[in-house]
């Protein structure tokens, strides 16, 4: 979804996006609390990568730019601060699998029926947000 919103708005300015290629997901881990906080250093990264856009945005002076990205700092403080609260839930009941999944499916009860935000950029392929 991000990304395919990045995507647009470089299509809507004329700039060739290049989308690189990926490395395979690390999916051997430890214990349940591990991959959530590589999911938790990863959005911080995200984050950073996001903070580094907008400045070169400032520097550039494209304020187009720089309001575009807005929104995804905006999102990444939500992203980084939901990650961070699961991580302490999976820490704190570690050895409770079980109450982990409740406590997820009421977070998901919970965001059911939530309103797409229209601040939103628009996604490229017609997605929506």
């Amino acid at each position: 979804g991000h990304a395919m919103m990045m995507v647009q708005y470089l299509l809507d300015q004329d700039a060739g996006p290049i989308v690189p290629g990926i490395a395979a997901p690390q999916t051997d881990f430890d214990d349940i609390a591990a991959p959530v906080s590589l999911a938790l250093k990863q959005e911080k990264t995200v984050t950073d990568q996001i903070n580094a856009m907008a400045a070169v945005a400032r520097q550039e002076s494209d304020f187009a730019g720089e309001q575009f990205i807005q929104w995804f700092i905006k999102e990444q403080v939500e992203e980084v601060s939901s990650m961070s609260d699961l991580l302490t839930v999976v820490e704190r009941l570690i050895d409770s699998p079980m109450q982990i999944e409740d406590h997820l499916a009421r977070e998901m009860a919970a965001s059911v029926g939530g309103t797409v935000d229209p601040t939103a950029p628009a996604q490229a392929g017609g997605a929506s947000a």
